[in-house]
């Protein structure tokens, strides 16, 4: 369990570093061309916001919060013309 608390705790100290190197993938790949639609710093804030929370994710996130949090993740592509093929490639590529 401890092991588990310190990943947790790693990650969220580091969520800066860790969303720029998602950003850099996902800006990089050719499988996700249409993210270039999207902002670099909406798609940057929005995993730094993940990373840092982790634990409040994992601990106190019901279910519901989750799927409302991914809803509007979902929607908010949506609107930008980003395929679901390639929001749930770079949803794999946060995890």
């Amino acid at each position: 369990m401890m092991l588990a608390y310190r990943l947790v705790r790693l990650i969220e100290t580091h969520s800066d570093a860790l969303a720029a190197s998602l950003l850099e993938r996902v800006r990089s790949s050719p499988l996700l061309t249409d993210y270039r639609k999207v902002p670099p710093e909406e798609l940057k804030l929005r995993v730094s916001e993940i990373y840092r929370h982790l634990g409040d994710w994992l601990i106190s996130k019901s279910e519901r919060d989750i799927e409302e949090r991914y809803s509007e993740i979902g929607a908010r592509r949506a609107t930008q013309a980003v395929p679901l093929s390639q929001l749930s490639w770079t949803i794999v590529l946060t995890k």
